[in-house]
Protein backbone atom coordinates (compact mmCIF):
# COMPACT_ATOMS: atom_id res chain seq x y z
CA UNK A 1 0.00 0.00 0.00
CA UNK A 2 2.38 2.35 0.53
CA UNK A 3 4.23 1.86 -2.17
CA UNK A 4 1.40 2.14 -4.45
CA UNK A 5 0.79 5.55 -2.62
CA UNK A 6 4.71 6.49 -2.90
CA UNK A 7 4.42 6.11 -6.69
CA UNK A 8 1.47 7.91 -7.32
CA UNK A 9 2.90 10.80 -5.58
CA UNK A 10 6.08 10.83 -7.44
CA UNK A 11 3.52 10.54 -10.78
CA UNK A 12 2.06 13.81 -9.65
CA UNK A 13 4.79 15.48 -9.23
CA UNK A 14 6.43 14.81 -12.25
CA UNK A 15 3.43 15.76 -13.91
CA UNK A 16 2.69 18.95 -12.30
CA UNK A 17 6.53 19.84 -12.74
CA UNK A 18 6.69 19.32 -16.27
CA UNK A 19 3.47 20.98 -17.17
CA UNK A 20 4.91 24.15 -15.33
CA UNK A 21 5.75 26.98 -17.73
CA UNK A 22 9.81 27.05 -18.24
CA UNK A 23 11.38 30.67 -16.73
CA UNK A 24 13.33 32.38 -19.92
CA UNK A 25 14.41 36.24 -20.14
CA UNK A 26 14.49 37.75 -23.60
CA UNK A 27 16.83 40.92 -24.33
CA UNK A 28 15.00 43.62 -26.55
CA UNK A 29 17.28 44.58 -28.60
CA UNK A 30 19.27 41.45 -28.67
CA UNK A 31 22.47 43.60 -29.35
CA UNK A 32 22.14 47.30 -28.72
CA UNK A 33 25.29 49.53 -30.47
CA UNK A 34 25.96 53.15 -29.69
CA UNK A 35 28.05 55.41 -31.74
CA UNK A 36 29.91 58.34 -31.14
CA UNK A 37 33.07 60.18 -33.13
CA UNK A 38 36.20 58.03 -30.95
CA UNK A 39 34.34 54.65 -31.17
CA UNK A 40 31.41 52.42 -31.39
CA UNK A 41 30.44 49.61 -28.74
CA UNK A 42 27.65 46.84 -28.73
CA UNK A 43 26.29 45.21 -25.76
CA UNK A 44 24.50 41.60 -26.14
CA UNK A 45 23.58 39.68 -23.06
CA UNK A 46 24.45 35.98 -22.60
CA UNK A 47 22.45 33.23 -21.14
CA UNK A 48 26.24 31.03 -20.75
CA UNK A 49 23.85 27.54 -21.03
CA UNK A 50 20.82 29.16 -18.42
CA UNK A 51 17.51 30.09 -19.64
CA UNK A 52 18.59 33.85 -17.71
CA UNK A 53 21.34 36.04 -18.80
CA UNK A 54 24.49 36.48 -16.47
CA UNK A 55 27.31 38.46 -18.76
CA UNK A 56 27.45 40.67 -21.15
CA UNK A 57 29.41 40.76 -24.43
CA UNK A 58 31.00 44.30 -24.89
CA UNK A 59 32.61 44.82 -28.04
CA UNK A 60 34.12 47.97 -29.26
CA UNK A 61 35.73 49.78 -32.14
CA UNK A 62 37.92 51.96 -32.61
CA UNK A 63 37.32 55.14 -34.92
CA UNK A 64 40.01 57.21 -34.43
CA UNK A 65 43.88 57.03 -35.11
CA UNK A 66 44.53 56.67 -31.44
CA UNK A 67 44.62 54.15 -28.82
CA UNK A 68 41.60 54.55 -26.41
CA UNK A 69 42.15 52.53 -22.98
CA UNK A 70 39.08 51.33 -21.44
CA UNK A 71 39.44 52.71 -17.51
CA UNK A 72 37.37 49.38 -15.47
CA UNK A 73 37.54 50.90 -12.23
CA UNK A 74 35.39 53.89 -13.52
CA UNK A 75 33.08 51.76 -15.94
CA UNK A 76 29.69 50.79 -14.09
CA UNK A 77 27.08 48.37 -14.49
CA UNK A 78 23.60 50.80 -14.69
CA UNK A 79 19.96 49.05 -14.01
CA UNK A 80 17.14 50.99 -14.38
CA UNK A 81 19.01 54.06 -15.18
CA UNK A 82 20.96 54.11 -11.45
CA UNK A 83 24.56 52.93 -11.13
CA UNK A 84 25.11 49.56 -9.33
CA UNK A 85 28.56 48.53 -9.33
CA UNK A 86 31.44 47.75 -11.36
CA UNK A 87 32.34 44.71 -13.71
CA UNK A 88 34.14 41.18 -13.26
CA UNK A 89 35.74 39.16 -15.81
CA UNK A 90 37.84 35.96 -16.68
CA UNK A 91 41.16 36.76 -15.87
CA UNK A 92 40.32 39.29 -12.68
CA UNK A 93 42.00 38.80 -9.28
CA UNK A 94 39.17 39.52 -6.38
CA UNK A 95 41.60 41.35 -4.77
CA UNK A 96 41.92 43.91 -7.87
CA UNK A 97 38.07 44.51 -7.71
CA UNK A 98 38.35 45.17 -3.95
CA UNK A 99 41.22 47.20 -4.46
CA UNK A 100 40.30 49.28 -7.55
CA UNK A 101 43.05 48.11 -9.30
CA UNK A 102 41.66 46.52 -12.20
CA UNK A 103 43.93 47.06 -15.35
CA UNK A 104 42.95 48.88 -18.38
CA UNK A 105 42.27 47.38 -21.35
CA UNK A 106 43.81 49.05 -25.11
CA UNK A 107 41.59 49.25 -27.90
CA UNK A 108 44.50 50.23 -30.43
CA UNK A 109 43.40 52.71 -33.55
CA UNK A 110 41.12 51.46 -35.81
CA UNK A 111 40.98 48.04 -34.02
CA UNK A 112 38.38 46.32 -32.58
CA UNK A 113 38.01 44.58 -28.64
CA UNK A 114 35.56 42.24 -27.22
CA UNK A 115 35.41 40.98 -24.04
CA UNK A 116 32.09 39.14 -21.86
CA UNK A 117 31.54 41.21 -18.60
CA UNK A 118 29.49 40.18 -15.46
CA UNK A 119 28.11 43.27 -12.68
CA UNK A 120 30.06 42.43 -9.60
CA UNK A 121 27.09 43.02 -7.59
CA UNK A 122 26.09 39.92 -9.09
CA UNK A 123 28.84 37.39 -8.58
CA UNK A 124 30.02 34.73 -6.23
CA UNK A 125 33.41 34.70 -5.17
CA UNK A 126 35.71 31.93 -4.37
CA UNK A 127 37.27 32.20 -0.95
CA UNK A 128 40.48 33.35 -1.31
CA UNK A 129 42.51 30.52 0.59
CA UNK A 130 41.29 27.94 -1.33
CA UNK A 131 43.37 27.05 -3.50
CA UNK A 132 42.73 23.67 -4.43
CA UNK A 133 43.06 21.89 -8.28
CA UNK A 134 39.28 22.19 -7.99
CA UNK A 135 38.94 26.18 -7.16
CA UNK A 136 39.92 27.36 -11.03
CA UNK A 137 37.62 30.25 -11.16
CA UNK A 138 37.42 33.05 -8.64
CA UNK A 139 34.15 34.29 -9.58
CA UNK A 140 30.93 32.87 -11.05
CA UNK A 141 28.43 35.04 -12.94
CA UNK A 142 24.39 35.54 -11.35
CA UNK A 143 21.62 36.33 -12.74
CA UNK A 144 20.98 39.87 -14.57
CA UNK A 145 17.60 40.82 -13.30
CA UNK A 146 14.90 42.14 -15.28
CA UNK A 147 14.53 46.09 -16.15
CA UNK A 148 16.44 48.03 -17.91
CA UNK A 149 20.59 46.91 -18.26
CA UNK A 150 23.61 48.64 -19.67
CA UNK A 151 26.97 49.38 -18.85
CA UNK A 152 28.39 53.33 -18.57
CA UNK A 153 31.90 52.67 -20.46
CA UNK A 154 34.60 55.05 -19.47
CA UNK A 155 37.50 55.47 -21.96
CA UNK A 156 40.68 57.77 -22.43
CA UNK A 157 41.95 59.06 -25.35
CA UNK A 158 45.06 61.69 -24.95
CA UNK A 159 44.21 62.39 -20.82
CA UNK A 160 40.72 62.72 -21.95
CA UNK A 161 37.83 60.68 -20.59
CA UNK A 162 35.07 59.85 -22.89
CA UNK A 163 31.93 58.44 -21.66
CA UNK A 164 29.17 56.20 -23.39
CA UNK A 165 26.09 54.73 -22.31
CA UNK A 166 24.45 51.59 -23.81
CA UNK A 167 21.53 49.37 -22.44
CA UNK A 168 19.29 46.76 -23.32
CA UNK A 169 15.95 45.74 -21.51
CA UNK A 170 15.79 42.50 -20.28
CA UNK A 171 12.17 40.97 -19.24
CA UNK A 172 11.33 37.25 -18.55
CA UNK A 173 9.00 35.52 -20.61
CA UNK A 174 7.10 32.16 -19.78
CA UNK A 175 7.38 29.14 -22.04
CA UNK A 176 5.72 25.98 -22.44
CA UNK A 177 6.28 23.46 -24.47
CA UNK A 178 8.62 25.92 -26.64
CA UNK A 179 5.70 28.52 -27.12
CA UNK A 180 6.28 31.81 -25.73
CA UNK A 181 3.80 33.25 -24.17
CA UNK A 182 5.06 36.94 -23.49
Amino acid sequence: MVSRLSISFIALACFTVSCAPARVWESKPAVQEAVNRQFSVSLEPLREGETYFSVFRITVKNNTDADLEIDWNKTRYIHNGHPISGFAFQGIEPSDLKDGTIPSDTVPAGGSFRKDIAPTNLIAFKPLRDHTPEAHSGISAGMIPQGENGVLLVMRQNGKEIRQEVSVRITEVSTKGGVSHS
